[in-house]
């Protein structure tokens, strides 16, 4: 043991500066003598013998040099590891060359590019930019400018909306023939056009003019190139991913061959019927159909015309070549006829074009919402429509005629760049508007035109018909995924529906505004729907959305169960605002406050409710943060209440002052039938204060004192003061909780 230490002391100082105090017999400065004296007399020393300060000071200096040395080599492994960090990939293997190289085991090098590589991408990169992302760019900015178009014609085509928006309420199968028929012609009016501009084409480059020829037949190739671009950089494309690949030019030639069919189905589409476009439901989704023929309005329609009108003067001699049409002194002109074609196609899109949708063209933020190129700006074909009803309708039959809108909006999703995107809120508040004027039919018109338009609807649009509707008497519109503006679109809804009395809003991360929208909607609805339960829990309604509330419930007395659980925003002005209507109001049964933040100032407020309410039998106040004087504020109403049946005040903070004040309460209250006060601080010193009050209470038949620091002997004995005093056998027990004749005592 002596030996190594000595080892050790030796190796410390080796590496050290010279000590003059270790010399060996001829007085040289070889290093390296022993530190311990018997061993200096072993080894024939002759030096001078050291002192123990001398010794301790030598350990001393020999610890902190090794402390150092051990700091460098730490310092430089950890720069050895950072480098073998850098250089490899840490991607697990299962064997190999690569793996067996490495000085980390099953871990992948990092690849690094070579030249070639190099050369490739740049290849790749600005190809696609000068193929697609440039003009991308254009079309994008093509489409802002066509927004601004759009905001000059908002009158007139917000009188089309709701023109059609009021024949959808009231003759919805006749708007719905319309708008097939509207549909069929502009796509007829666009298959037409195409033909006669290619005759024109022809003719132009047979007469000399083949210039005017090749101008037209490159804007008809530039509209359908830049259908191409959206598709690609609409759904290939990923965000801002800065590698390009021979996959990405692979899939932009791809689309190129997309539109190509897609003008073959759209001759079939106007051949045929709607039937094969309305099939196409992602690409309807995407608002491609609208996108195309809009495209090609603006590249090809609009410059023909143009061209014609001024090489051939069309606009004077139109009224000639139609005159010796109907005289029977000239047959049609293919280029007067391409013309006018021409002209009914621009003022067809552009009329489709400036037709605004107040709920999906103002509020898509996208800059671009003209040419459709976003989900949240297209149209929903008719089938998926008929399609979301018919679920509905399986679902009321299923659940006893309660709607729950998740597991049907679930049911569509949109593939962009290769991820799923759930529908927009306009689409959602659409669905769910055509689904609530199908069920909840309000002031449809059964005349002569509603049956002609359904024999027309039966025997050429073909859609399926439901046999036997049911009306939603519940809507629990609960977590389905809300944007920002879908609580304006619900007040319009929910203004113009009936025959449900039943709302829930739960789980959506409504703001205050929202709710306000949504409590406005009810209030203004043209059928005078009262809501009896109204469940807005798990949201962010604060004092705006309260006071939206409380106006609900002073103006209709219809409210019979509001939740506003986990609304941590409310706070102590929203709960005055609810107390403050309640006071006079025998209607509402339940209120649910839980995880609220009441504090004592709300608190107070719900006690001076209390004193004075009429109708309330359950409040719930669980983690409410009420506080002793928050707790004194609730039992100084429930010694004065004679309604309320039910109270929550678990986990409210109430202590041993509040167990006394909730004792004085009990003594003179005997209609409180259950009490939760379960996961408080309330010690022996509060148990007794109960138990002396539960002795002399005879309405209580629940208590719930489970998760209180108390000792077992006093739930043993609260436990059989609730069984009545031995006025009955104990009839059962689950989960902690003990009923007996008189009731039972959840805390054992």
């Amino acid at each position: 043991m002596r030996k190594a230490r000595s080892t050790v002391a030796l190796e410390d100082v080796e590496l050290g500066e010279p000590d003059p105090v270790f010399k060996t017999r001829g007085g040289s400065g070889t290093r390296g003598a022993p530190l311990n004296g018997q061993a200096e007399q072993g080894n024939g020393a002759a030096g001078p013998s050291s002192s123990k300060a001398d010794r301790a000071e030598r350990v001393d200096r020999a610890t902190e040099r090794a402390a150092e040395r051990a700091a460098e080599r730490a310092e430089r492994a950890e720069r050895h590891r950072v480098q073998e960090v850098e250089a490899m990939e840490g991607v697990a293997l299962t064997g190999g060359a690569a793996a067996s190289s490495s000085s980390s085991p099953g871990a992948l090098p990092k690849y690094r590019s070579n030249s070639q590589d190099l050369i490739m991408g740049a290849i790749y990169k600005y190809t696609l930019w000068i193929l697609a992302v440039g003009p991308w760019k254009v079309v994008k900015g093509c489409s802002w400018v066509l927004n601004r178009w759009q905001r000059f014609v908002y009158p007139l085509s917000y009188a089309l909306f709701y023109a059609g928006d009021a024949m959808d309420r009231t003759m919805p199968t006749v708007r719905a023939v319309i708008v097939w028929f509207w549909n069929t012609t502009s796509l007829a009016l666009h298959f037409v056009d195409v033909i006669l501009i290619f005759g024109v084409i022809n003719i132009l480059s047979n007469n000399g003019n083949g210039w005017v020829g090749l101008v037209m037949g490159l804007l008809y190739f530039e509209s359908h190139y830049l259908m191409a671009v959206i598709m690609y950089m609409e759904n290939d494309r990923p965000l801002d991913c800065p590698v390009y690949t021979g996959l990405d030019l692979l899939n932009f030639f791809r689309r190129q061959l997309d539109v190509l069919f897609f003008d073959i189905q759209l001759g079939a589409s106007v051949l045929h019927s709607n039937i094969m476009i309305e099939g196409m439901t992602q690409m309807m989704l995407q608002g491609y159909e609208e996108a195309r023929v809009c495209l090609h309005m603006i590249m090809n329609s609009l410059p023909a015309a143009i061209i014609l009108g001024v090489l051939y003067d069309a606009i004077y001699a139109l009224k000639d070549q139609f005159s010796n049409i109907i005289n029977n002194k000239a047959k049609i002109n293919l280029i007067y006829a391409a013309f006018v074609f021409a002209i009914l196609n621009v003022v067809d899109k552009f009329i489709r074009m400036s037709l605004a949708d107040p709920w999906l063209h103002p509020l898509n933020e996208d800059g671009y919402p003209l040419l459709y190129m976003r989900s949240n700006a297209a149209r929903l074909p008719r089938a998926m429509v008929l399609d979301f009803v018919f679920r509905c309708n399986v679902q009321l039959a299923e659940s006893e005629d309660k709607l729950t809108l998740r597991p049907l909006y679930d049911k569509y999703v949109v593939n962009v760049r290769g991820k799923p995107k759930q529908l927009a809120d306009g689409h959602k508040m659409y669905l769910l508007r055509k689904a609530l004027r199908t069920f909840n039919k309000g002031t449809v018109r059964f005349n002569r035109a509603e049956q002609l338009a359904r024999k027309v609807d039966q025997h050429i649009l073909r859609d399926q018909v439901l046999q036997e509707t049911r009306t939603v008497r519940a809507l629990d519109a609960s977590n389905i995924r809300p944007g920002m503006h879908l609580s304006r679109m619900l007040e319009e809804v929910l203004a113009e529906t009936n025959g449900f009395d039943l709302l829930s809003l739960a789980d959506n991360r409504l703001d205050d505004d929202g709710v306000a929208h949504v409590v406005e909607g009810l209030r203004h609805n043209v059928y005078g729907l009262k809501i009896r339960d109204l469940d807005l829990s798990n949201n962010d309604v604060a004092i705006k959305g309260a006071e939206a509330v409380a106006t609900y419930i002073m103006q209709f007395k219809c409210i019979e169960n509001l939740n506003l659980n986990n609304n941590i925003n409310l706070g102590a002005v929203g709960i005055k605002a609810i107390a403050s209507v309640l006071n006079e109001d025998s209607v509402l049964v339940s209120l649910d406050l839980s995880f609220c933040d009441v504090g004592a100032e709300g608190a107070a407020a719900l006690g001076a409710m209390l004193k004075g309410n009429k109708g309330l039998r359950r409040l719930m106040l669980a983690s409410s943060r009420l506080g002793t004087s928050g707790v004194d504020s609730i039992c100084k109403g429930i010694a004065k209440n004679t309604i309320l049946r039910e109270l929550d005040l678990s986990k409210s903070g109430c202590d041993d002052k509040g167990a006394a004040h909730l004792a004085v309460a009990l003594q003179q209250n005997n209609t409180l039938e259950r009490l939760h006060v379960g996961n408080n601080r309330i010690t022996d010193v509060g148990a007794k204060a109960l138990a002396d009050a539960l002795q002399a209470n005879t309405g209580l038949h629940f208590v719930d004192l489970s998760g209180c620091p108390m000792d077992k002997s006093w739930k043993k004995l609260l436990h059989n003061i609730m069984k009545g005093q031995g006025g009955g056998a104990m009839a059962g027990m689950t989960g902690g909780g003990l009923g007996g004749g008189r009731g039972g005592f959840d805390g054992l």
